[in-house]
């Protein structure tokens, strides 16, 4: 009866229930957020704004949905290297680089229990960036930049 219950809430797409998080490599302080200002290797709580209020430069892909959230976010890079964006939740992610933005070298999800719902990846140079966040669910979304690698 058991495993019958235990196959039918697989097939239904059931979360599976965490006692804790999970580490992920290159995110290690994860669930710690140390702040609303993103640096690479700490975690960042941010607040964000309805996206429809939101003038988006480079304009997105595709309009500002009623009852989203979004926001731009400053990150300031040292070294180059390949560099990932874990978000805490569904949202669309954009990196923009002096008004363009850029193109992504990998996206994909955490393992389940990690507290990670989204990772993006790009190669980057030293320099100033803009994380633009749209379609958010929520007006908070958890974010934290690994460290460059590579």
């Amino acid at each position: 009866m058991i495993a019958l219950f235990l196959a039918a809430a697989a097939a239904a797409g059931a979360q599976p229930t965490c006692a804790r998080i999970e580490p992920v490599a290159g995110f290690e302080g994860w669930g710690k957020p140390a702040g609303s200002t993103l640096a690479p290797g700490r975690e960042a709580a941010l607040t964000l704004k309805p996206a429809t209020q939101l003038q988006y430069k480079p304009a997105l892909a595709r309009p500002a949905k009623a009852g989203t959230f979004g926001g731009f976010f400053p990150i300031n890079l040292a070294k180059a290297g390949h560099v990932r964006i874990a978000l805490s939740a569904g949202a669309w992610a954009d990196l923009v680089h002096k008004g363009d933005r850029l193109k992504l070298a990998g996206h994909g999800h955490a393992p389940a229990c990690s507290g990670i719902a989204k990772i993006v990846e790009y190669d980057l140079q030293p320099g100033s960036y803009w994380l633009q966040l749209s379609e958010a669910k929520s007006p908070t979304i958890n974010v934290m930049v690994s460290p460059p690698a590579g």
